[in-house]
Formats: C-alpha cells, sequence, structure tokens
C-alpha cells in the first residue's frame, strides 16, 4: 500500500455522503472507539432518544445502525470505485451529531484524511475485516438489543447499494471489477472478514429483487416505530411489502 490522494470532487462525493475531512476540534463530536464500551454506547444512546423520535431503546439501537452503516458503505465504496483506503479506524473517527428533515442525521469526520492506494488483493482482505470484524461487529456487540440479525441487515442493505448502483459506475470496463469485489464480500468462505461466523452476515440478506427494483427486507428496522414513524418507513419494510405481495 503507498500513500495516495483523493480528488476535490471525490472528497465532495463523500461529503455527500456524511464523510467530512474538514478539521473539526475533537470537543464538538465523540471519537467513535467509545462506541466500543457498552456503557458508553448505552449513555449515548439514552441521551439521543428524544432527538432521534423515540423512547425505545432498541428503536434507537437500531436507527443508530443504520446511519454508522454509512461508514462501511463509503469505506468499501472508496476501495471498489477508486482503489483508495480511508482511515476509518474507530480512533480516527469523530461523529457528530446532526438533523436533516426531522430526523437525527450525524456526521463522521476523518482526524487523519490520509489516504492510501491498493497494491494488493491481500491489502483490500485485510482492510476489509478492519472495517468490519475490528470496528462495525465490535460495536455492534456493545449495542445488545435489537438482534445483530438486524443490524447486520441494516449495514447489507447500503452495501447492496453501493455494487448495485451503476449511477456510480464511471464506465463500463469497471463492471467486471465492481462485481467481484461484490461476489468477494458475499461468499461465506470469507465470513471471518466480519466476525466469528459460519455463515456471511451479508449474503444471508441477499436475495432476488422484487419486480427487479425492490430487495424486501428480512428483519424490521422499526424505523415505522419513531414519532411519526409511518412516513420513514422504509420501501422494502417485510412487514408491508409481504401484506401487498
Amino acid at each position: 500500500m503507498k500513500v495516495s490522494a483523493l480528488t476535490p470532487d471525490q472528497w465532495n462525493t463523500l461529503k455527500q455522503y456524511r464523510l467530512n475531512k474538514d478539521p473539526l476540534p475533537a470537543y464538538q463530536g465523540i471519537q467513535v472507539s467509545s462506541f466500543f464500551q457498552e456503557d458508553e454506547m448505552e449513555r449515548f444512546l439514552t441521551d439521543r432518544l428524544k432527538s432521534m423520535g423515540t423512547d425505545n431503546r432498541m428503536v434507537a439501537a437500531s436507527l443508530f445502525m443504520k446511519r454508522y452503516a454509512f461508514v462501511a458503505a463509503m469505506g468499501l465504496y472508496s476501495m471498489t470505485y477508486w482503489n483508495r483506503k480511508l482511515n476509518l479506524a474507530p480512533d480516527n473517527l469523530i461523529m457528530v451529531d446532526g438533523e436533516k428533515n426531522g430526523l437525527w442525521i450525524p456526521q463522521f469526520y476523518l482526524k487523519d484524511s490520509t489516504v492510501y492506494e491498493f497494491t494488493s488483493p491481500e491489502e483490500k482482505q485485510t482492510y476489509i475485516k478492519s472495517l468490519f470484524s475490528d470496528h462495525l461487529n465490535k460495536i455492534m456487540d456493545s449495542l445488545k438489543k435489537p438482534a445483530k440479525l438486524i443490524l447486520w441487515e441494516n449495514i447489507a442493505v447500503y452495501i447492496f447499494w453501493v455494487y448495485e448502483n451503476d449511477d456510480f459506475l464511471p464506465n463500463e470496463e469497471m463492471r467486471g471489477k465492481r462485481e467481484e469485489d461484490f461476489r468477494q464480500l458475499l461468499l461465506d468462505e470469507n465470513s471471518h472478514w466480519f466476525g466469528q461466523y459460519h455463515r456471511n452476515p451479508l449474503s444471508r440478506y441477499y436475495s432476488p429483487k422484487k419486480n427487479e427494483e425492490l430487495r424486501v427486507r428480512k428483519t424490521c428496522c422499526f424505523s415505522y416505530r419513531l414519532e411519526n414513524g409511518e412516513q420513514y418507513r422504509c420501501k422494502t419494510c417485510p412487514q408491508t411489502c409481504r401484506v401487498k405481495s
């Protein structure tokens, strides 16, 4: 791996999805490594129940992981489309509370915005493992409730979006590379990238789309249980989609 860079347009793309390299005083946010501690996570969620729009701890935990999943999505986006590694180590990320259209929408800031270029498949594998097994999986451990099945699907839907959205393809030559990266992410033999799992926690949610447009979720993320929640219900909610099918 060698030191590289992103273009201003690439940084703007990441910023669009709430990942920033702009300098930010640490006191304005929370270093995400603190979320590895169950008591710190509990305190964080309890303090934000009102701003999240719920009084239910389980709903808040699910919403948290839906928002946090963008860290994984943008990490993989940069890896596949730009062949670049972002420093997404927990002690390098600051999360700052935010709001958009009545929803709690946090922003993420990189303390060290150094970027590296991948020079081998092995480097990518190490990076993926650090992103999931050593990072997101540990955060899910501290959430406790809801079940990890829901939390993993909250992540999976954004990973699928990164790899199935043709708007992201810069050219047709990139399609084969993207499909191979996606295939590797779904293989059961690579389940160790995500933690101590016998089955790949992403692949269990990868199923045919309904009418080739929507992939119905297997679990409910509880967005409908937020204040005024029906307007936030997912288009792929298993409750409504199965009733309509």
